[in-house]
């Protein structure tokens, strides 16, 4: 293991990037634990929502303020390691903090339970995966040479992903699109397929075809929608 760290993560580079995500994740695991011991009324009372003057400070708050100061700590010093680690690992607490309440800034008022608080659920994961890949990743292409093609060819491969990758976006396919951008047939699949029938695509193209939207919507509808609020709510608990 620690050899596998040395060569893949230190040696290349990544070391930052690493800390950051793994604390990122870690952090969210937490988190969740003890929201939901805070709703479920924890019997020993010492688990308890912050309140200061009457107001209820949401951790994001914390976060924000975590992701600030690592943030101007890294631009203005710059450090070598181990403080660039850990200013990593500051900076991925903050953000699973944020993310963790993403719903909240989205909908700009308080639906950490309810059944759009499992915005905040894809966001983390969206994260997670996309910078699982950018840590493991060398690049989304490969230049070789700047003194062969090898930089025209590159330069079309990432413009060729980044359309796919837009287009499964657009058809509210978010993990798989962002995945996509490093392992290509993974916007590909959802890029062609249908969009989900809220998704932009959707809006833009379905609205005067409405078999489209039908089949859309058959597609989409509330079998699938449950079989993934199973899972989100496994990780983040169920609304009510």
């Amino acid at each position: 293991m620690i050899g596998w760290y040395e060569r893949t993560i230190q040696d290349g580079g990544r070391s930052g990037a690493f800390w950051l995500l793994l604390a990122l994740l870690i952090t969210f695991v937490i988190v969740r634990v003890i929201t939901r011991r805070i709703r479920a009324a924890d019997d020993t009372g010492k688990l308890r929502d912050v309140s200061v003057g009457g107001i209820h400070i949401h951790h994001l708050v914390w976060g924000l303020g975590l992701i600030l100061a690592s943030a101007f700590l890294e631009f203005r010093w710059q450090p070598d390691s181990p403080w660039v680690e850990l200013l990593a690992i500051a900076f991925g607490i903050g953000a699973a903090l944020v993310l963790d309440e993403f719903a909240l800034v989205l909908y700009l008022r308080d639906v950490y339970w309810s059944a759009q608080g499992r915005k905040s659920v894809d966001a983390v994961l969206v994260t997670l995966l996309v910078g699982g890949l950018l840590v493991m990743a060398t690049s989304p292409v490969e230049l070789e040479s700047y003194q062969d093609g090898s930089r025209l060819s590159a330069a079309i491969a990432l413009g060729v992903n980044v359309v796919w990758a837009s287009i499964a976006v657009a058809k509210g396919r978010w993990i798989l699109g962002g995945a996509g951008l490093f392992v290509p047939i993974l916007a590909v699949v959802p890029a062609l397929r249908l969009a989900k029938p809220n998704s932009p695509w959707a809006h833009w193209f379905y609205a005067r075809r409405p078999r489209k939207m039908e089949r859309a919507k058959e597609r989409f509808g509330p079998a699938y929608e449950a079989r993934w609020n199973r899972f989100k709510d496994m990780v983040g608990g169920a609304p009510g």
